[in-house]
This record gives structure tokens, C-alpha cells and sequence, in this order.
């Protein structure tokens, strides 16, 4: 900084800072006290050595620069200025007494202080950005969506205040230490990343990490000498984050240990704040001066591995874990474009594979980051307290038993790190589920109380210094605990006695959570909150006392003193004697727990033998039971008792009681074990009756404890059933399974699955074809049930070995095709049965206690691509994403715990690769035993889903990929090919790069020799490059679809070819056989994978849907017009005239006349229509009236279109109106030639009255000789009419239903004639567009307008791009859909062009059209705004697709503008130069097409949900310039038009199929149906029929009338 540029401005500053308010307040100074010391001070003359600054400055010569004006203040001190400054600072940050200065040395102190900030504010300034000096604190911007905007500009402020800056530049040269260095370096890492992390979409939040960065080491200059401050500084940097409420930012700087990563989710903050601290190292250089340097994550680990004391290879491995989380994280930096050399500020994110063309190496990588994604995500989501907030609101108002435990489980899994106030809100949650029904979920809430209290302080606790006050927040989990406690003993009196009751039982889950997780310290102080509620046993109620008993059952002794069991066994012994059999039962229970920790001389072994002795059991046998069984552990005789129980009535009684719901639950519980101590104690004449017995208490009993009890029991007796005894009580298991029910499907798997495993091999193997049934079933309830129970068979299964001597290779194959059973769960489209086999997956596999760590091993190399392929396929949904990311978090432990103890995973990786494209349209049962003898040969198989086979009409391409997915998801090396990438045969770039991407591996192509037969790309002559070229699969296909023999020459494959033959059973399987099945409802499980049957029945796809597209041909209508027609033209039309209607009125030789013909095979004259343009002045020439002339004259402008007579001759049949059809051709002409207004001047009949009228032609309020009708066309509104074109055959052409829509859509032109009065509502029929743009198009490719045969393309392509032309092809033309659509925000106040539902992306979709390399023909309705070329445009540029020019049917002056601006040939079949408005008719009729709204739910399978614009859906901007009462009509009539159209179709539908057309149905009768959104709160009964849906919407409707008023 020069000093001419710098200095007048330091000097001001210099002033201004000593007279700043609140460093006057530092001071305790006035102003005028100020400006008594430094008001004469020429500061431009103090700073004259310091100025310009060139070069850092030194706080020592700032000092001598300030020491003169020191000296006016005070006598310096011992240790001089600097020091002392130093211990200044150090006070702000951490008070200390000072009894060795005085006051006005104090303040001399600050006044340095407040010297050097100026000086190095102007130094920043001055000087290039140092990293290891400097902070390069947030913008405003990056702090406008950061959660912690406040609490970072208190940060700044409080670094200001606090002097933190020059401390640290101080601390440079008053101590050896660079601590600043290391800050800086921290804080300028950490940003750097997250900088490129946010811009490449990572979540962070910035403020938090420049915040948490900047303090995380300020703790060191809290710590006092002699203080290990390695260890004690992030005790100091949570206390001064803490005293100044900066507790959010605290959070994260107080925790940057590397050992802090040990904790299994931290947020992103978290981790980058550990990554720089950990890249970030002191060293010390040749002189043993500390230096701070920036080292590579590999590079210090090495330094940090040789610094830590005693490393033994526990600590090893515990280092080698958080490094390899530091590890995955910075790859997952890396993804987003994270330059982490920090040479650059990041860059464009790299390019991400497919999982499917991923080797091993990449597979596991990919499902590290993956897992890092899922818990940076979620824990963004969770330590927001908004975003935390709803999550918890969403969990408190869930009703669905799965999907509330799905939230728990969540909670199980990642409240560790979350703050004491958002696990408070967990607790109070927790508690209300304490009431549920469902006794899962009240268990495992109660059990998360526990781990919550247990650990409510751990993540964030760290090592205090031996003389710290007690930390108050030590006690909030105590005082939680009684707290909760309390209320778990003793429930609000309010509550019903069964919710009293729920919640009493749960006391010893919580408990028993609570003392396993604890640590011994805090396990004494939480018993002995506990044992305050055993004081005073004839005090407690007998419901409570009973919770009380039960709830120390599971009590760890070792845990207790002798004198917390003494007060236990006076409780007990008191209830033995006083409660009812609960009690007594409770009592005994507790006994025989507590005698497991007393010696046999003690006082309280006597005192628990005597209350024994003494009991009184009431004959009861579970009583007695338990009693005998203590007596034989005391020592006592009991004889009458022991003859009770050996009474041949004893079991009976069990099996009676036991099944009685008035029977308490105890008791139940140990009559299952008096059960099963009877089979182990040889009496094997009940066994059957007592597995059958245990069976029923799983299906039946009320009680989670029996019912578990009764499974593990069952379990414990199966090594002596016999073997047909086993299957009877497996088959009956099983079945319970087929209900569905949650009860069942909760309890019942997790035994049934290790009881099938004392099944015979051949009866195991009967089970599991059962539970491949089940996963088809339409209940999502059934199949969860069914994969728990394959999930529990998986997870013990390596104790089958051992039990019938299979060989290894029979024991694998069952195994991979129980895994396989996993998998095609998590491919199901139901989001339930994805969570319950993602919780196996996670939770059951590579959790599990029981796997061993090489079945886990093996269980991870078979599935590892399969799971990371299937969880990228499917759209996310919350609790999805969050049972995904649990399962994600259990595999990457798995994972990272491998790679430390074994290394990398040793993959089977196929030899080979096979390419297999088709259109799979459905995908068969034929299809996949092609694929599964492809792979038994040795290969990896690849599933292209075609989309170069444009003629046929396909399912959207994502639902042909959903059913294969689902189809081969339990097929092992078998995946879908990358929609993105496609693959054309017939162009050799495409087979190249093919090729390439193989891995190494050289890919064969899987192909039917029908399409060697029948292929174009086959039948052209081979070249270098060409499919022939290719290694080949082929599958001979003796005959077609039709029957016909096919002969395939596989002469001209140059590639290696493998053939093969399918069996004659799977060959009959065709799309067209399944088709017709589906159209009768038929099951189709032997012609499809049975698991895809529901989605398609579900979905309503394929009904009534033809398997090719329909050819639209150029039509027999033709527009002539003649300027000036000669005598012959009008004899020919006065011919026509008077065949049809009489006499025509006389030619005015003045007229053109535009003449609709029939151009067919019975070629003849439709209708004509007369007119002539005329200007102001020949108004009167033109009407011969001067009256009209001039009312004309005043009421329009410039050139008038003045129509003199209107002839509808012929009907053409089909949903034509000849008087229409002749209006908009001529109306649109004139238009295009200037004309501003039209004028109808002659006779005319009240239809033809009605015709103008609905035109928007309004009557002269003037009489004449003839009507006299204007209109104003210079800014018309248009209207496309489309309805037939949106209903399937054979209701497009049926008569009811066009004469319906014929109806409504006289109607819907007058409902747009009231919106704009006297404005031309030009009305274009789709049917003619298309036959008129079939014929351009044609024409632009040179081939006939009618199919040929053989069938000779044109070189161009068509591809329509809007909703015109779906579903259809042009005659010998290319013809592709770009599937696009209009996606309105939830707001609707803006909208974005996406792909059509059920499409792959844009991008991709380009793709496949370039793939074609032709040039294209782009077609569209309209062309007006361009909101979708817009979109469009520049990715037919980025993908080099040659355009050859925009087609549309209409368009307008601002379109045409818009395609010259972006160098784009455009045509259209009409031209208006101008619109006021446009509607496409279908738009605007409920249920029968719309605009899609984004995010949306479908609550009907094929309904997607939509918006139209009319009320009361919405209440478009368009309506504002409209009258109230015509937006309210127009908006009536579309809903009133929809309901009468889809009641003719209802009943059409039903005189045809017999069966009512309900929503489910929709699409049988229209080709896109969609359904009014209206929001994720309300569904919609799939069993109504839409028709009624519109009724209560018109209901709705007129309620909102008064707003006319």
C-alpha cells in the first residue's frame, strides 16, 4: 500500500478506533477523557515508520511506534508493553486475576491493543492473502442460507472485541508456538474445500465451518501451565464458545479430535474441521522452531502415527479406522470437484460411472462414498433444528406401524451426536410411542430411552482439567432419569388403565438399556434413583409394584451393593405374600435373578428361602413351578408342591391358561418355560403337543414377551422333534405368513427362519420355494414377512452345514439364492418391502452378531454390486432414504473394519461380457432364460433397454427398466446397461464405444436370429465397424410373433458366434400373448417374473394398449383457395349447393372463396366459404349501407376480412365440422395477410349464427337488411382442439363419446368468448394439424405420404417434442418422441420443462436420438413462448444433433422470432402473428390430461398428479385481466365438459367390457390420464369413477361464487 493512497484513510481510522463506544466502555472512559490523551496526537506522524506497509508488520515495532504515547498512560511493566498485552488479551479470552498491575496499566494495555488492530486491518489491505496469517472470513452472500448467520457475526464480533487476532499474532512473538499458523492453515483448508464442496452441490453449511474453523484451537489459551494441552484445549474451547452462546459453532470447534471421528455419523462441518486440523501439523525445523505445515491425508497420518504414545495394535487399528474415514470423506470431496492440493478453488465435478459398469475396485469405492453421501444428507437434515423439527413432527403424526418404527430405528441409529436439546424433544417423542399398540415399537422406544440417558452426554464430552467446577449439564441426565422414571412408574392418572399398563412394562426395557450402556461410574447413581421406589412396598399400588419387580428382573447385579439387594428382596418378599398371582409370580422371578449374586450363609439367601418356603401359590402351576425350581436351588424339600406339579393335569392346565386372554401375561411367560423344562427333563410323550402349543402363543398371544419366549423355546426343542414333526410345525408357521398381518410379520420370521433350519435339505428347500411365492404377493405385508424370515435363515445359516452333510457347492447355491431373495426386495417398487430388506441388509446381515466375519465376507463380494446397483436405481423417498442410509452406515463399518483386517475383497469377476438389447416391452419369463443361460456360460450380462425401436408403441422406458430390474434382481452378474449411453446397431461410433467401456473384456451381442433376419443394421452389407463384426450370442427363434419361419444367415457375422436354443415352453412366451392376458385379467405369473404380475396389474399398464404405433396419414382434407374464381369454380360449387341444401345465393364477382375438398377415393366438394379483404374506404362499396359502413369503420382498423357467405356441403364423418374447419383456415389467412378484423356480412341460419359466435364474432348494435357480425383478430385467442386425440381406441372413433366432445367443445368456445369479448377464439382442430403436418413432413423427406412395402425410410427423423404426435409415427419416417413436460413448482407461480414421468432424462434422451445420426425434423402443437426449445436448444447443440428445421402447427410472431434468433429454420401449418392466449383443450379437462406439478404423489398407480389451470385448482395469473364472473363460467364449463365426457366414456366402457371405469382403469379408455393434486394429505378412492371425483370438485367450485361479488 502506498502511503499517498493509504495513509489519510489509516490515520482517520487510526482517530476514529480510540473513540469508538465500545472501546470506551472497555476503558470506563468518557470521550473527553479519550481526547484528552490522544485528541493532539498527529498520528500521521506516529505511523510515518510503519507507513506505506510493504511487508508483514511485527507487533514489536508497532509497539515502538506506540511506546511514547504508553508512556503518558502508565509506567511500563516488569515484563514490558508486549508481554503484557499478551496477558491482556489472554484475560479477555479467559479471565485470571491480575494483583501485579494497576488499572491504568490495564488500559495502557488496551490501548495498544486497540493500535495494533488498526494496524493490521490496514496490513490485510495492503498485502497478498497469506494462508498461514490470514482468515478469509464468509461473504454475506455465503452466509445468506447459513444457520448460523447470527452466531457467525457474533463471532466476528466477539474476535474483534476480544482482541483474538492480535493475540495470535502476539502469541508469534512472545512464545515459542505458532499457533496462529496453525488456525489460519486450519481455517484456510477447511474453506478452501468446503468452498468447492458447496459450489459442486455439497451440503454445508459455510458460516459453521469458518466459525467452528476460526476457534476450534482457542481452548490452547485457556490451558494453565503445567496442563496437557494436547488433551485439556477442547475442554477451554467449549467453555469460551459456552459462556458467550455461541453454542452451535461450539459444538462443532470443540470437537475436531481425530478420535472424535470414532463416533459413527457427523455431520459435514464436523469433518471437514477434522479433515484440516488433521492435514494441518506442527513441526519443528533444523533449530527446533515449531513450524506449521500442510501435509497430504497420507502424509499425516504417518506424522500423527509416529507422535501417539504406547501405540499397541489395538490403538493401531483404532487410527487406521478414523484415518479411513478422513480418507472416504476426501474422495467424497473429490466427487464434487474438491481440488484438495487446494492448488485451484475446485473444479467441474468429475463424470460419475454406472454401478453396473463398475469392476470391483470402483464397486467398493462407490459404496464407501455412497454411504458418506446417505450420512452427510441425513445428519444435514438432523442437526438442523428446522429440519430436525419436521422430521420429528412427521415421526409424531405417522399412524403406519412400519413406517413409525422406521423412524426409531433412525433415531437408534444417529442420535449420538445430536445437541441435548434435540435429544430432549427425542425423549419426549419416545414416551408418547410408549402407548402405541404395536409392542415392537413400544420396546424399541423404550430401549432408545434408555440409550439416550445412557449416553445423553457422550460425542461431545471431553477431558476436563483436575480443578473444573462441576459442569451442570453433568446432571441432566440424572435428572432425566428420574424424571422419566417417575412417569414410566407412575403414569399421568389421566390415562386409560391399558395405557398405564403399556407403559409400566416398558420400565424394564428402559432400565435394562440404560445400565448396558452406561458406564459404571454413572450405572450407581441411576440404580439408585431406581431403588427409591422400593422403599416403601405397602405404599405401592399392585400394578406398580408389579412394574417394579418386573423391571429389575434383568438388573445387573454385579452392579449393586448388598444393601440395594437387600431392600429387592424385602419388596419381593412382601408382594409374595400380599399381591395377587402377577405379584407373586413377579416376586419369585425376582429371586431367582437375585440368588445368582448371594452367598447360600447370607441373611438375604435365608430371608429369600424362608418367603419361598412360605408361599402361597393357589395350585397355580407356573406359581408352583417356579417355586420348586427356587427350592432346588435353596435347598428345600417342598413335597406338596413338587406332587402338584408331577399331577398329570399340570401341562394341561398350561396349555389351557396359556392361550386365555385373562391369563396375565407372567404367567404365560413361565408356563412357556415350565413347558420347556418338561421336554428337557425327558418327558418327550408332549413334545408335539408343546411345539404346536409355542407355535400358537407366536400367532395369537397379545404379549411381545410370551410370544418371543414361546419362539426361543420352540427353537430349544427342535433338535428333539422328529423330522416330520419339524415340517408339520414349519408349514404351519409359514402359513400364518400368507396373512399378512403385522403381528405375525413381526414375530414370527426371525424363529420360523433358524427353525427351517433343522429341516431335511429337501424340505428346506420346499420353504424357501414357499417364501419365493410370497415375495409376489400382492401384500407388501406378506412380503416383508417373507424376506425376514429368508434374512434370519441367512444369517444362521452356517449352522445348516454341519446338520445333514451337503457339499459345499449345493450349500452356496442355496445361499445366493436366498441373497437373490434379498435382492429382488430391494428392487420391488413398494417403498415397505424396499425398507424391510434394506433393514436385513443392514441391520440383519452386516450387523448381526451371529454372521461370522467370512460370511459377511462372502455374503459382500456376491451382493456388493447387486445393492449398490439396485439402491442408485430407485427414487428416493424420505424414509427410504433414511432406512438406506442405516443399512449404508452397517456396510460401512463392515467394510472399513475389512480393509484394516484383510485388505481388499477378492472378487469373482465373469470372464466375459454380453451385450442384450430389446425392447423387453413387458420384460418375460422367455427373456430371462435367455439371460440365465448366457450368464451359466461364464458371463456378465448387460440389459439394454432399447429405444431405437421407434415403430413400436413402448411403456415409458423407466417403467420397462423398473419390471426388468425387478425381474433379474435375483439373478448374480446380470445388470441393466446405462440408460445415458445408448447404443444404436446400426451406427458403428455407438458399437465402439461399446466396446471400450467393457471393462477389458471384448462384449458379445445377445441377439434372436428374428432380428439377424429381419435387422436393417444386419441386412446392410457388412463394413469395418459394423454389428457384423461383433462377437454374437444368438438365440434361435424358430418362427415370429405372426407364425412366420425364420431364417437367419449368420454367414455374414464375422465375430465369434455362440447359439443358442430356447426350451419350446419359454419360446411360445410373447409380448403379444402377454398383452392379451392382461386385457382378459388373467394371471400371467407363468408367462412373467410372478413379483412384476402386481406392479403391471397395480400400475394398469398394458391394458388396451397396441403394441405398435399408428400410422397417421396425410388425410383426405384439402384447403383451396381461389383469388378469383372463374364461372367454372362456381358452377361446380352451385352444383354442390344445390345437391345438398337448394339454392345458393348469387357469387359476388368480387369474392375469393376458400373450398374444402375430399381429395379420397370419392373425391367432392366438403364446404367453401366466400370472402374479400376490404380497407376503410371501401367499407361502404363493400356493405352498401352508409350506416354500416360507418359503424364498421368505427368499431375496427386498418384491413377487414369481410366474410360474405359460409356452405357446409358434406359431412366428412369423424370428428370434423366443415363450418369450423372453413372459418379458422380463412380466418387464419386473413391474418397472416394484416387483416385486423373480420366482418361477416350475409345471410345466416341460427347454427351459422352460433358458429360466428363461438368464433368470438359479436352482432352490430346496428339493424340491417343482413346480420352484421365483427370481430377482433389482431390479438386472437387460440384454441387447439385435441380430445380425440387423447382417448384410446375404439372410444376415439366411437359416436356417443366424440358427439360428448363435440358438446363440450362448443361449450369450452363459449366459456373463452366470455373471458374475452369480442376477441377472435381461433379454434384449431389437432386432427387436421396432424394429417397437414404429415404431409410437410413427407414432403421434407422425400417418401410417400402413404406406408410402402417393404418399408423404405426417408434420411430425416421426426421427433415431436411437445404432447403432439404421442403415440404415433409417420409413414416411412423415423419417427421419436422427445418425451417432455411441463412441471409446474407446488406454488405454481413458475414451471421448468422436465422429462415425461416415467422417462429417462432429457440428456438422455438426446442421446439416443443422436444415435441415429440423421438430421432431425423437430414438431410441436405450437410455437409462441418457447418455453420448451428454449430448454431443448442448447442440448441438441451440446449432444452435435443436426436440426433441420422446427415444425409446429401454429405459430406466432414471437415464435418465429425466437427460432431466427437461435438460427433454427422454422415452418408451421398456421401462422398468427400475434396471441392474447392459447389453450390446448385437453390442458384444461381434469383427469384427462394437465400440467404435472413437481414432487407430487401419485395416491393412484398411473395417475400422475396434475394441474389445471381453472378453479378451484388454481387461480392462473391470466385470469386477472378477465371478468370474475367468465374465469368462474370458464372454469365451471372445463370441469362441467370433463365430467360429461368421461360419463359418456364410463358408460361406453361399460357396455363394452362389462366392468365400471374407475380411476384404477383411467388409462384403458385415455392414453395420458393424470389427477388433480391435491397435495400429499388427500387420495384418492381408486374405485371411484373420475366422473364422480369432478362432482364434488364442481361442488367445491360453486362455494367459491361469492368471490363474483
Amino acid at each position: 500500500m502506498e502511503l499517498r493512497q493509504s495513509s489519510p484513510a489509516l490515520w482517520t481510522e487510526m482517530a476514529e478506533a480510540f473513540e469508538k463506544k465500545d472501546f470506551l466502555r472497555k476503558l470506563g472512559m468518557s470521550r473527553s477523557d479519550v481526547e484528552r490523551i490522544f485528541g493532539g496526537v498527529d498520528w500521521r506522524q506516529v505511523l510515518s515508520s510503519l507507513t506505506p506497509i510493504r511487508s508483514r508488520l511485527t507487533c514489536a515495532a508497532a509497539l515502538e511506534t506506540f511506546r511514547s504515547l504508553l508512556g503518558h498512560l502508565a509506567p511500563e511493566p516488569p515484563e514490558g508493553w508486549l508481554r503484557y498485552a499478551y496477558q491482556v488479551a489472554l484475560s479477555l479470552l479467559f479471565p485470571a486475576a491480575d494483583h501485579g498491575h494497576t488499572s491504568a496499566q490495564w488500559d495502557g494495555a488496551l490501548c495498544y491493543l486497540q493500535f495494533l488492530q488498526v494496524l493490521l486491518n490496514a496490513e490485510k489491505r495492503a498485502l497478498p492473502f497469506d494462508p498461514w496469517l490470514d482468515f478469509a472470513f464468509c461473504s454475506e452472500e455465503e452466509l445468506s442460507d447459513s444457520g448460523v448467520a447470527e452466531e457467525y457475526h457474533q463471532l466476528l464480533k466477539r474476535f474483534r472485541g476480544e482482541y483474538i487476532y492480535e493475540l495470535l499474532r502476539m502469541s508469534l512473538e512472545v512464545t515459542p508456538f505458532k499457533t496462529l499458523h496453525h488456525i489460519a492453515g486450519v481455517h484456510h483448508v477447511a474453506m478452501t474445500v468446503s468452498r468447492a464442496f458447496k459450489a459442486g452441490g455439497g451440503l454445508i453449511d459455510l458460516g459453521l465451518i469458518s466459525g467452528a474453523a476460526l476457534g476450534h484451537d482457542i481452548g490452547k489459551f485457556g490451558c494453565k501451565p503445567g496442563e496437557r494441552v494436547p488433551y485439556l484445549h477442547y475442554y477451554y474451547t467449549d467453555q469460551w464458545f459456552t459462556q458467550r452462546g455461541l453454542t452451535t459453532l461450539g459444538h462443532i470447534a470443540a470437537n475436531h479430535s481425530v478420535w472424535d471421528l470414532e463416533i459413527e455419523n457427523l455431520s459435514s462441518e464436523s469433518l471437514a474441521l477434522v479433515y484440516a486440523d488433521f492435514r494441518v501439523k506442527q513441526t519443528y525445523d533444523e533449530q527446533h522452531h515449531e513450524i506449521a505445515c500442510l501435509y497430504s491425508l497420507q502424509e499425516a497420518f504417518d506424522v500423527i502415527l509416529s507422535k501417539l504414545d504406547n501405540v499397541d495394535d489395538a490403538k493401531r487399528r483404532r487410527y487406521q479406522y478414523v484415518y479411513a474415514k478422513l480418507r472416504d470423506f476426501e474422495d467424497y470431496m473429490i466427487s464434487f470437484g474438491v481440488d484438495t492440493t487446494l492448488a485451484t478453488a475446485g473444479h467441474t465435478p468429475p463424470p460419475r460411472q454406472d454401478p453396473a459398469l463398475m469392476p470391483p475396485g470402483q464397486v467398493v469405492a462407490a459404496l464407501r462414498r455412497t454411504a458418506v453421501d446417505h450420512n452427510i444428507r441425513l445428519m444435514h437434515r438432523l442437526g438442523r433444528e428446522q429440519l430436525f423439527g419436521n422430521i420429528l413432527e412427521a415421526a409424531r403424526s405417522e399412524k403406519e406401524p412400519a413406517r413409525l418404527r422406521a423412524y426409531v430405528s433412525i433415531f437408534e441409529e444417529y442420535f449420538t451426536y445430536w445437541s441435548a436439546g434435540q435429544k430432549e424433544q427425542t425423549l419426549d417423542f419416545l414416551y408418547e410411542l410408549l402407548m402405541v399398540p404395536d409392542g415392537d415399537i413400544r420396546r424399541q422406544a423404550a430401549a432408545l430411552i434408555g440409550r439416550i440417558l445412557a449416553t445423553f452426554r457422550s460425542g461431545y464430552k471431553k477431558e476436563p482439567p483436575a480443578d473444573a467446577a462441576p459442569d451442570p449439564e453433568e446432571e441432566r441426565p440424572f435428572q432425566l432419569w428420574q424424571e422419566y422414571l417417575d412417569k414410566l412408574i407412575q403414569p399421568d392418572h389421566r390415562l386409560t388403565p391399558r395405557q398405564i399398563s403399556m407403559i409400566r412394562y416398558q420400565a424394564k426395557t428402559a432400565l435394562d438399556a440404560l445400565l448396558l450402556n452406561c458406564s459404571d461410574t454413572d450405572a450407581r447413581r441411576f440404580a439408585a434413583e431406581l431403588f427409591r421406589h422400593y422403599r416403601r412396598p405397602a405404599e405401592t399400588e399392585a400394578d406398580a409394584a408389579f412394574a417394579l419387580l418386573d423391571t429389575v428382573l434383568n438388573l445387573p447385579l454385579e452392579r449393586t451393593e448388598e444393601a440395594d439387594r437387600k431392600l429387592l428382596v424385602t419388596f419381593a418378599a412382601w408382594w409374595l405374600v400380599n399381591g395377587d398371582l402377577s405379584q407373586k409370580a413377579a416376586a419369585l422371578r425376582l429371586f431367582r435373578h437375585l440368588l445368582t449374586a448371594m452367598e447360600p450363609n447370607s441373611s438375604e439367601w435365608a430371608a429369600v428361602a424362608e418367603a419361598v418356603a412360605a408361599a402361597d401359590c393357589q395350585d397355580s402351576t407356573p406359581l408352583l413351578f417356579l417355586q420348586v425350581q427356587l427350592g432346588d436351588l435353596l435347598g428345600l424339600e417342598l413335597p406338596e408342591q413338587r406332587r402338584l406339579l408331577a399331577h398329570g393335569d399340570a401341562i394341561s392346565s398350561v396349555f389351557l391358561d396359556n392361550l386365555k386372554t385373562a391369563t396375565p401375561w407372567v404367567l404365560k411367560a413361565v408356563g412357556v418355560e415350565y413347558l420347556l423344562d418338561q421336554v428337557e427333563g425327558g418327558n418327550r410323550a408332549n413334545v408335539l403337543h408343546i411345539a404346536t402349543h409355542y407355535s400358537n402363543l407366536m400367532k395369537v398371544s397379545e404379549n411381545v414377551v410370551v410370544r418371543r419366549m414361546a419362539g426361543a423355546a420352540l427353537l430349544a426343542i427342535a433338535p428333539v422333534l422328529t423330522p416330520d414333526r419339524r415340517n408339520e410345525i414349519a408349514v404351519e408357521l409359514s402359513k400364518a405368513l400368507e396373512t399378512g398381518q403385522a403381528e405375525i410379520s413381526q414375530y414370527i420370521p426371525v424363529y420360523l427362519g433358524q427353525f427351517a433350519l433343522w429341516l431335511t435339505p429337501r424340505e428346506l428347500d420346499e420353504v424357501l420355494d414357499q417364501m419365493q411365492q410370497l415375495l409376489s404377493s400382492a401384500s407388501a405385508g406378506v412380503v416383508a414377512a417373507a424376506l425376514s424370515t429368508v434374512g434370519s435363515m441367512l444369517e444362521h445359516y452356517s449352522v445348516y452345514a454341519s446338520r445333514f452333510g451337503e457339499t459345499e457347492a449345493v450349500l452356496e447355491a442355496r445361499r445366493r439364492r436366498m441373497a437373490g431373495f434379498l435382492l429382488k426386495g430391494l428392487a420391488s417398487y413398494r417403498q415397505s418391502v424396499r425398507q424391510e430388506a434394506l433393514r436385513i441388509l443392514g441391520e440383519g446381515l452386516f450387523a448381526s452378531d451371529v454372521l461370522s466375519y467370512e460370511d459377511k465376507t462372502a455374503l459382500f463380494t456376491l451382493m456388493a454390486k447387486k445393492i449398490l446397483f439396485l439402491i442408485n436405481e430407485q427414487p428416493e423417498q424420505e424414509l427410504s432414504f433414511f432406512y438406506t442410509a442405516a443399512a449404508l452406515s452397517h456396510i460401512y463399518r463392515f467394510i472399513v473394519t475389512h480393509s484394516i483386517e484383510s485388505g481388499p475383497f477378492q472378487f469373482h469377476v465373469p470372464e466375459k461380457a454380453a451385450f442384450f438389447p430389446g425392447t423387453f416391452d413387458p420384460f418375460s419369463l422367455s427373456h430371462k432364460g435367455i439371460v440365465q443361460e448366457i450368464r451359466d456360460l461364464g458371463f456378465e450380462v448387460y440389459l439394454a433397454i432399447d429405444e431405437f425401436s421407434w415403430s413400436k408403441k413402448a411403456q415409458p422406458s423407466l417403467i420397462r427398466r423398473q419390471i426388468v430390474s425387478m425381474s433379474v434382481a435375483d439373478e448374480f452378474d446380470v445388470y441393466l446397461f446405462p440408460h445415458d449411453i445408448p447404443v444404436n446397431l446400426a451406427t458403428p461410433a455407438d458399437l465402439e464405444r461399446l466396446q471400450r467401456i467393457g471393462s477389458g473384456r471384448r462384449p458379445y451381442l445377445a441377439v434372436g436370429s428374428d432380428v439377424i433376419a429381419n435387422a436393417s443394421s444386419y441386412k446392410a452389407a457388412p463394413t469395418p465397424g459394423s454389428v457384423h463384426s461383433l462377437n454374437h450370442i444368438v438365440f434361435r427363434r424358430s418362427s415370429d410373433a405372426e407364425g412366420h419361419e425364420i431364417d437367419a444367415d449368420l454367414s455374414r457375422i464375422s465375430g465369434e458366434v455362440i447359439e443358442l436354443q430356447l426350451p419350446t415352453h419359454l419360446e411360445d412366451i410373447s409380448s403379444t400373448r402377454i398383452r392379451e392376458n392382461i386385457d382378459l385379467g388373467r394371471d400371467i405369473s407363468n408367462l412373467i417374473d410372478p413379483a412384476v404380475q402386481d406392479f403391471i396389474y397395480r400400475n394398469s399398464l398394458y391394458l388396451r394398449e397396441p403394441q405398435y404405433k399408428q400410422l397417421i396419414r396425410a388425410g383426405d382434407l384439402d384447403f383451396q383457395f381461389y383469388g378469383q374464381p372463374d364461372r367454372k369454380l362456381w358452377e361446380e360449387l352451385e352444383a354442390a349447393v344445390a345437391a345438398d341444401q337448394g339454392q345458393m345465393v348469387p357469387p359476388d364477382p368480387r369474392d375469393s372463396v376458400c373450398v374444402l375438398r375430399d381429395i379420397g377415393p370419392r373425391p367432392r366438394v366438403l364446404g367453401f366459404l366466400t370472402m374479400r379483404t376490404v380497407n376503410s374506404a371501401g367499407l361502404y362499396e363493400a356493405l352498401g349501407d352508409a350506416r354500416l359502413a360507418d359503424y364498421v369503420r368505427r368499431h375496427t382498423a386498418g384491413l377487414v376480412g369481410l366474410l360474405t357467405g359460409l356452405y357446409a356441403v358434406h359431412a366428412p364423418g369423424g370428428n370434423y365440422d366443415v363450418g369450423q374447419l372453413l372459418l379458422t383456415e380463412v380466418l387464419s389467412h386473413a391474418m397472416s395477410r394484416d387483416c385486423g378484423y373480420a366482418v361477416w356480412h350475409a345471410p345466416a341460419s341460427g347454427t351459422m349464427l352460433d358458429l360466428l359466435e363461438r368464433q368470438g364474432f359479436r352482432p352490430a348494435e346496428i339493424s340491417g337488411p343482413l346480420p352484421l357480425l365483427l370481430v377482433d383478430m389482431r390479438s386472437p385467442a387460440v384454441l387447439i382442439q385435441n380430445i380425440p386425440t387423447t382417448l384410446k381406441e375404439p372410444f376415439s372413433s366411437d359416436r356417443k363419446v366424440l358427439e360428448a366432445v363435440k358438446t363440450a367443445h362448443h361449450q369450452f368456445q363459449r366459456a373463452i368468448t366470455g373471458l374475452y369479448p369480442g376477441t377472435l377464439v381461433l379454434s384449431l382442430n389437432a386432427e387436421v394439424i396432424y394429417h397437414r403436418l404429415v404431409r410437410k413432413i413427407v414432403d421434407l423427406n422425400g417418401v410417400p405420404a402413404e406406408p410402402t412395402k417393404p418399408r423404405v425410410l426417408g434420411p430425416k427423423m421426426c421427433v415431436p417434442f411437445g404432447k403432439i404426435l404421442r403415440g404415433n409415427a409417420i409413414p416411412n419416417t423415423v419417427t421419436k418422441t422427445l418425451h417432455t413436460d411441463k412441471v409446474f413448482a407446488q406454488d405454481l407461480r413458475s414451471f421448468g420443462i422436465e422429462a415425461f414421468p416415467g422417462y429417462t432424462p432429457l440428456s438422455s434422451q438426446i442421446r439416443t436420438i443422436r444415435s441415429f445420426r440423421r438430421p432431425v425434423i423437430l414438431v410441436d402443437d405450437l410455437l409462441h413462448s418457447g418455453n420448451r426449445i428454449k430448454v431443448l436448444d442448447p442440448l441438441f447443440r451440446q449432444e452435435g444433433v443436426e436440426i433441420d428445421r422446427v415444425l409446429v402447427g401454429l405459430l406466432s410472431s414471437r415464435g418465429k422470432d425466437l427460432m431466427a434468433a437461435k438460427g433454427r429454420m422454422v415452418d408451421s401449418v398456421y401462422f398468427v402473428p400475434n396471441m392474447r392466449a392459447w389453450f390446448v383443450e385437453s390442458t384444461m379437462y381434469p383427469f384427462i390430461g394437465g400440467d404435472t406439478v413437481g414432487g407430487a404423489q401419485a395416491s393412484v398407480p398411473g395417475l400422475t398428479p396434475a394441474v389445471n389451470l381453472i378453479m378451484p385448482y388454481a387461480f392462473p395469473r391470466f385470469y386477472k385481466e378477465c371478468g370474475r364472473e367468465a374465469a368462474f363460467q370458464f372454469s365451471r364449463t372445463c370441469i362441467e365438459n370433463s365430467r360429461d365426457i368421461l360419463l359418456t366414456l364410463e358408460t361406453q366402457f361399460r357396455e363394452k367390457y362389462a366392468r365400471n371405469l374407475t380411476l384404477s382403469r383411467l388409462s384403458e379408455a385415455v392414453i395420458l390420464p393424470l389427477s388433480p393434486d391435491k397435495g400429499d394429505c388427500l387420495r384418492y378412492d381408486s374405485n371411484l369413477p373420475a366422473s364422480a371425483c369432478l362432482e364434488n370438485d364442481l361442488k367445491l367450485l360453486l362455494r367459491m361464487q361469492d368471490l363474483l361479488e
